[in-house]
């Protein structure tokens, strides 16, 4: 979750300028922290796409305040939706691109091997869709109705759902449904095992 630190700076930094610029300074040492455990062998992904999403958009957020700064209020305003757009495009062209947000967590946790069963791939690219899907969904709300308190809660609501379902329920599901989910893909699973008969598949490692 770490990850999600630059966020932060907006609750904690009523500037709206100094916060976008904050939260790219958070987001630019969390490449630099993040290449540094790539080299010790601590991460095997990187950069990781989350990383490149945030880079791109709070660059851009900070590079429009200080040029425009008598608009910055209107930035300000909109500023919500177009981080939840970044988001949704970001978590969408990874997943073209074969290479989900969520995948990348995977391989280091598991090795590239173990990452590349088929039911993580599943899991990986259905987590990715969603979060596409959620992310475009507050972006349209939040750009339609930028001020309404139910906007509020509703975005907060649809993001820790999503948040919630992505660490736990999904998870947990993938485990306690195992074999179901194995039977949808027994060929590629009987490819995967045939490539790397050394390895199991574990629940556990969902």
């Amino acid at each position: 979750m770490i990850e999600w630190a630059p966020l932060l700076c907006f609750l904690l930094i009523d500037n709206a300028t100094y916060a976008y610029t904050a939260a790219f300074g958070v987001v630019v040492f969390q490449v630099f922290v993040s290449y540094v455990q790539h080299k010790r062998g601590e991460f095997l992904e990187w950069p990781k796409p989350l990383e490149i999403i945030f880079v791109v958009v709070f660059g851009l957020l900070t590079t429009l305040a200080w040029i425009y700064q008598e608009s910055v209020e209107t930035i300000e305003e909109y500023s919500g939706p177009a981080i939840n757009a970044g988001l949704a495009l970001g978590f969408f062209v990874s997943w073209l691109l074969s290479r989900p947000v969520v995948r990348g967590y995977q391989v280091d946790k598991l090795g590239e091997e173990r990452a590349s069963h088929p039911i993580l791939v599943h899991m990986a690219s259905w987590l990715s869709v969603m979060f596409t899907v959620v992310f475009s969904s507050i972006a349209v709300i939040g750009a339609l109705w930028p001020e309404g308190d139910w906007t509020f809660l509703i975005c907060n609501l649809a993001v820790g759902g999503a948040f919630l379902t992505a660490y736990k329920i999904y998870p947990a599901y993938v485990k306690n449904h195992t074999e179901e989910m194995a039977a949808l893909y027994a060929d590629e699973i009987a490819e995967w095992e045939a490539k790397h008969p050394e390895l199991n598949f574990d629940g556990e490692m969902a």
